[in-house]
């Protein structure tokens, strides 16, 4: 395949480290002034990114003898002058394929102040038609903690999630003017889990281990699915998390997991867990805790529950991982591939989620088929440089991660 080279300004959000990719290669000093290249920073680095882009639009402009050639380095405001002459259609027409990517992957945005920049700041300098803007933050007003004291006051368990999951927020009025398109990011696969799995399955299942292992780790790991979806699972229900540990937007979070608790007291033989197992905050986002690794391997069911006021998690992905059956709450924007009742099983109320849980526990290969889906579809499409590759070459194929704002370039 072609490949694209990729400069990272600033402090990467995906982990190049880790990466597979065929397609996306990371520069090496003095590469990020080619003419096909592309630009990547987080938001929170913006702010700084101007002098550079600056610089490189000259190097570029001297390259195509649009301005007479300097000594060295000019000064930022002397860069702003020169480029200053120039159209918006002249900048765009130079190096087009040279793309800036702004990522925020912040849980809840850094409001209007990005647009401003973009449009502004960044914009005259280097075309608008270059810059892409991507965000997980892509809805607004979802309030599940509304829920809940709806519910209560209603006295209605069945109440719906629907009218509190909040809307798509519109980008449209900065299309055109402060960027070319408008992306919905998702968080991603976690490379350490992936690797504790293939570890604990070789560990504890050699055999299983050996059918899949073919030299080939990624086609291991994805081979490795049925044999995990399949495992001994003597839990029935795990949360991994409860009240002594979210205190932040975690009403809807922590009610959730006081219901899962209740469930042995209403159905006799099912065994329920919300204790919080394993590292916590960052430390257990920057490391896997055996204990952790192993609850999630030997349960049959694990219930999700996102925060009240925005989308998507991190456990999301590493319980897809797992091989055990995800029971998620809804979501405006789900990330690619991930289907209900295919890969994932989607509850949208109190009652729901106690009669699925039911239900799943008692159909358990359609349970074990829908964990295997899961963890195929979180290897095939969900890792870091997966979604780097959506994302930085317009694969409009996985266009629902991001989305109605996404145009064409």
């Amino acid at each position: 395949p072609k490949q694209y080279k990729v400069y990272n300004y600033g402090n990467p959000l995906f982990r190049w480290h880790d990466s597979q990719s065929a397609t996306l290669i990371p520069t090496v000093d003095g590469q990020e002034h080619d003419a096909e290249v592309i630009w990547s920073t987080q938001v929170k680095s913006t702010k700084d990114l101007a002098p550079a882009v600056a610089e490189s639009m000259r190097i570029r402009l001297q390259r195509h003898e649009k301005i007479k050639p300097t000594r060295g380095k000019s000064h930022h405001d002397q860069i702003k002058a020169t480029l200053g002459n120039f159209t918006q259609e002249e900048l765009n027409e130079i190096d087009p394929d040279w793309k800036v990517f702004i990522i925020d992957g912040t849980d809840l945005g850094i409001g209007i102040w990005p647009y401003w920049y973009m449009e502004n700041e960044l914009a005259p300098l280097i075309g608008w038609k270059r810059i892409n803007y991507a965000a997980r933050t892509t809805i607004t007003e979802r309030n599940m903690g509304a829920w809940i004291l709806a519910m209560i006051n209603k006295e209605e368990p069945n109440l719906p999630f629907d009218g509190y999951l909040g809307s798509p927020m519109n980008f449209t009025q900065y299309l055109g003017k402060a960027f070319r398109s408008m992306h919905r990011l998702s968080l991603f696969v976690r490379e350490d889990i992936v690797h504790a799995i293939q570890g604990y399955m070789k560990d504890n299942h050699p055999s299983a281990y050996g059918s899949a292992n073919n030299g080939n780790e990624m086609d291991t790991n994805y081979q490795l699915s049925a044999a995990i979806a399949h495992l001994p699972r003597p839990m029935d229900v795990r949360t991994f998390w409860n009240a002594t540990v979210c205190n932040h937007q975690c009403q809807f979070r922590n009610y959730i997991a006081e219901l899962v608790h209740s469930i042995p007291d209403r159905h006799d033989g099912i065994t329920t867990n919300t204790d919080v197992i394993g590292f916590i905050h960052g430390k257990g986002r920057q490391n896997v805790h055996p204990d952790y690794l192993k609850g999630m391997m030997t349960t049959k069911i694990i219930v999700l529950a996102q925060r009240d006021g925005y989308e998507d998690q991190l456990r999301f992905y590493e319980a897809l991982l797992s091989g055990a059956m995800v029971l998620a709450d809804p979501q405006i924007y789900w990330p690619h591939g991930i289907i209900d009742e295919e890969n994932i099983v989607v509850y949208n109320s109190w009652i729901e989620l106690e009669l699925k849980i039911l239900y799943y526990l008692n159909n358990e290969e359609e349970r074990m088929i829908i964990g295997q889906r899961g963890r195929e579809v979180a290897l095939k499409h969900h890792r870091s440089w997966q979604q780097a590759e959506h994302l930085y070459l317009n694969d409009l194929t996985y266009k629902n991660d991001y989305g109605i704002f996404n145009k064409p370039w």
